[in-house]
């Protein structure tokens, strides 16, 4: 008889719907091609039978408080389309006045002092003044003075105040930046976002601009415009918002499918012991994200005796069995004696849904790092077109003797 060939089955993670499984399904069946050992690939697709769904076609999501057509492309209101662009760095417009002035202002007459150099100390002199002081409390600030000198020491506010930007124009961008960095590293200090009343924001932004002898109207100055249309696409403005059924059911499958494995996953674990069952001869399982957490607490729990080894893709396993929250195990507790089977876990640094599991796991596990040269999110399925991913697989299928 003719021994039968191990057969990889490939078990897909999170938000994956057809046709998206048969496309990568297409590139294991190719990359397992080329493999030294002639292995079959089976398919064990649960993404429609068991993953997430909005029941209710999206009935939870609140209905937009804005006629459609009394929006105008941008937010009503500019200032959420200024805080989203600071809050992702607080020298946003300095570095746009940087840019536009270069690296010298205009020609001076001699002995005249650059018109940044009143500003810069005017800045110098915030942290120490009473009514900033006291602004910045109301606001939630403790001390301005880090981050006035955090501002004033980076090499694009020295560019912007050497410009020929005029001082009232700059001095709103200056005050915003000051305030977004403090905010920022408050954030830091305070290890999440720290709790904010605009108007209270506002409020010491007004007290700032006014010592500094500046003009806060204009979002953004020259660039308002451009700002907003930035901002929008990051999602900070109301067209984000009367999109947001149609973006919460997009995003429906990859984190609803997370939540309800993690309250209902018998059926994914159940999907896979059945296609497992149901080839005649050795199994490999080859799971990527959700799917390698799913083999992980199956094999804890009710290992079935064909499966021969485990390759996990850009899982999380090991950080769920960290965080107490990995179904199978206890907090801390060790794979059981069932979990008989090698196991190998590769990663990719740049795929923030990958995690190493060894310091979690011990030596039940190897941990294979790949380096899939792509950006997150796209790092997390590029695996699958690594030749050097179906070469560890053959180095796992050498060990097994098939």
């Amino acid at each position: 008889m003719v021994p039968l060939k191990t057969t990889i089955v490939f078990v897909h993670g999170t938000g994956v719907r057809q046709p998206h499984y048969d496309a990568t399904l297409r590139s294991v069946i190719a990359g397992t091609a080329g493999l030294r050992q002639p292995v079959d690939v089976g398919a064990c697709y649960w993404g429609e039978p068991f993953g997430a769904t909005l029941r209710h076609d999206g009935a939870s999501i609140p209905d937009g408080t804005v006629p459609r057509g009394d929006v105008p492309a941008v937010d009503q209101d500019p200032d959420v389309a200024l805080w989203t662009l600071l809050d992702r760095d607080p020298l946003y417009e300095l570095r746009l006045y940087a840019a536009a002035g270069g690296e010298r202002g205009p020609e001076l007459s001699p002995g005249a002092v650059p018109p940044g150099r009143a500003l810069q100390a005017a800045a110098a002199r915030l942290a120490a003044d009473d009514e900033v002081i006291a602004a910045a409390r109301l606001a939630g600030l403790a001390d301005l003075g880090p981050a006035v000198t955090d501002v004033l020491g980076d090499v694009a506010t020295k560019r912007a105040l050497n410009g020929g930007t005029p001082p009232a124009e700059l001095a709103a961008a200056l005050a915003r930046a000051i305030v977004s960095q403090a905010l920022a590293a408050a954030d830091d200090a305070n290890d999440g976002p720290v709790p904010l009343l605009g108007d209270r924001r506002d409020a010491l932004l007004r007290v700032l601009v006014a010592r500094l002898h500046g003009d806060a109207r204009g979002v953004f100055g020259r660039w308002a415009g451009a700002s907003a249309r930035l901002a929008a696409e990051l999602g900070a403005t109301r067209p984000v918002e009367r999109r947001r059924a149609a973006l919460t059911s997009a995003s429906a499958p990859a984190a609803g499918d997370i939540m309800l494995y993690l309250v209902r996953g018998e059926g994914i674990r159940r999907k896979i012991a059945d296609t497992v069952a149901a080839v005649a001869g050795d199994v490999v399982l080859l799971a990527h994200s959700l799917g390698g957490i799913a083999c992980v607490d199956l094999l804890a729990t009710s290992a079935p005796a064909n499966v021969r080894a485990l390759v996990t893709v850009g899982t999380q396993a090991s950080y769920l069995h960290e965080l107490g929250a990995l179904p199978s195990l206890e907090p801390g507790a060790a794979l059981p004696d069932t979990f008989r089977v090698p196991w190998t876990n590769v990663y990719d640094r740049r795929d923030l849904l990958s995690f190493v599991a060894r310091p979690i796991f011990g030596d039940r596990v190897r941990d294979v790092e790949l380096d899939n040269r792509a950006p997150f999110p796209r790092s997390h399925s590029a695996y699958f077109a690594n030749p050097e991913l179906y070469q560890h697989l053959g180095d796992v299928l050498a060990g097994l003797g098939t």
